[in-house]
């Protein structure tokens, strides 16, 4: 649009100046015409990409599966009438692949202990607890 302007008026200008004296209306019936047809010309050449043509990267979480594991032990755990081990097995080892040593003495007591059902707010504890920076990192 702002292409349109700047052609119409600095032509309208230009041929003034030029002594054409040429009609407002016919000349910007002209120029919309003309810079029309070259908008269509470079759309056909394919000059400029449109930003939907460039394709994407693709997008893939390496752990997408685990979530879906960890989110189905978690579910699992909290609606069983008596859950297993699993729950139990997984907050470890995760604890453990954040810090081998366990020493965090929340964490460690968690791996010493038997499995026991563990509510909500006590699952969301110890996924905080293995999530917070260690010193070492």
């Amino acid at each position: 649009m702002a292409v349109l302007v700047l052609v119409a008026v600095g032509g309208q200008v230009a041929l003034t100046l030029l002594d054409f004296d040429p009609d407002p209306l016919r000349w910007a019936l002209m120029a919309t015409t003309g810079v029309t047809l070259l908008w269509l010309v470079l759309d056909v050449l394919g000059i400029g990409t449109a930003p939907w043509d460039e394709p994407l990267s693709p997008y893939a979480r390496p752990d997408a599966a685990d979530d879906s594991v960890q989110h189905r032990v978690v579910a699992n755990h909290l609606a069983a009438r008596d859950p297993g081990p699993a729950l139990h097995r997984l907050l470890v080892g995760l604890a453990r692949a954040r810090d081998p040593a366990l020493s965090d003495p929340e964490l460690r007591a968690l791996a010493e202990e038997a499995p026991r059902r563990l509510k909500a707010t006590d699952i969301d504890r110890y996924l905080t607890r293995i999530e917070q920076p260690h010193d070492d990192d």
